[in-house]
């Protein structure tokens, strides 16, 4: 008996390396969460076992012997968990997970998340083992509710983005993630965490020069409106530096005192040192680079950078040569 159970965990383990071997060619459709790191990580199968556990209120055994509801069987750098009809992959490797991150970091327009992926090192993933293109999308929902539960309870501070290859959106982690982790529809709620993306747009370019402008000559109604109490979320966007690095970032106001207006990070900045969402700042009125607000009406007003970096954001990608 104990061979015979030794042989099943040997060929799953094996199964699951011959599959993680497979898991980028198109025939497949890759289910997976995965974890970009900061440094290497390394999985106990008893660890896997008890989270695991854990996370679908099972008994997975302790690594070594089966459980009730299933079982972990480890090989190396490849995780194999059997559950409830069902095969997981848990892999973690000691490398970036492309081959040249500084390539693809630099096609990513958010600079925060591009940010993050040019420091991750190293990551892990929880896949789902089995699925094709011809797999249901409630059964791919299915999939990714436990995946999730089982992310989530491997994940800490190590963690810097998290990556959904099936979609190739990748998300920082923040207060909502682990919630939206554990929610019935993980890929949606993880759209929920992403606070509003800061993009680089040249300050000469005219779309900017003429949404600047427009920002400054209206700056009188955005006091009136403040002052008047006449709508929420009054925030304003304006350079803020660190050391060498400085970004146009939005702060929300909570005064405006003679040249200065004072506030607090309404998003996590890519690179201003321990600045984070929520800390206190103060920018010169001179520095302005926009404004809104969300009037009585329930309507943005204000916001014109908003709009032009979108413009410029979407002309750079149609000049772009690697999209023909």
């Amino acid at each position: 008996m104990i061979w015979g159970a030794l042989a099943v965990v040997l060929l799953l383990a094996a199964g699951g390396f011959a599959y993680w071997r497979l898991r980028r060619r198109k025939r497949h459709r890759l289910i997976s969460i995965v974890a970009l790191l900061q440094e290497p990580v390394t999985f106990d199968p008893a660890v896997l076992a008890r989270v695991a556990g854990k996370a679908w209120n099972a008994d997975l055994g302790d690594g070594d012997s089966e459980g009730a509801d299933g079982f972990v069987a480890g090989a190396d750098i490849v995780n194999t968990i059997v559950h409830d009809g069902r095969m997981f992959l848990i892999n973690s490797f000691s490398r970036p997970y492309v081959d040249d991150p500084e390539a693809v970091a630099a096609d990513i327009p958010d600079l925060r998340i591009r940010s993050l992926f040019r420091e991750h090192r190293a990551w892990f993933s929880c896949d789902a083992l089995g699925v094709d293109r011809s797999t249901p999308e409630e059964e791919i929902r299915d999939w990714y509710r436990r995946l999730g539960k089982l992310f989530v309870g491997l994940l800490d501070e190590n963690c810097l983005l998290i990556y959904l290859p099936d979609t190739s959106l990748s998300y920082p982690i923040t207060e909502d993630t682990e919630m939206a982790l554990r929610s019935e529809n993980p890929v949606e709620a993880l759209e929920d965490t992403l606070n509003a993306p800061i993009l680089e747009v040249s300050g000469d370019d005219p779309l900017m020069v003429a949404a600047v402008a427009k920002a400054r000559a209206s700056w009188a109604k955005f006091v009136a409106a403040y002052e008047a109490s006449a709508g929420e979320n009054f925030s304003v966007k304006a350079p803020v530096t660190v050391a060498d690095n400085t970004e146009f970032i939005w702060v929300s106001v909570t005064a405006i005192e003679g040249d200065f207006i004072y506030g607090e990070l309404a998003n996590d900045p890519a690179n201003l040192g321990k600045l984070k969402l929520g800390s206190k700042v103060s920018v010169p009125l001179g520095d302005l680079n926009d404004w809104c607000y969300i009037d009585r009406d329930g309507k943005l007003t204000g916001g014109f950078t908003i709009e032009a970096v979108h413009k410029a954001a979407s002309r750079s990608r149609k000049r772009d040569p690697s999209d023909d």
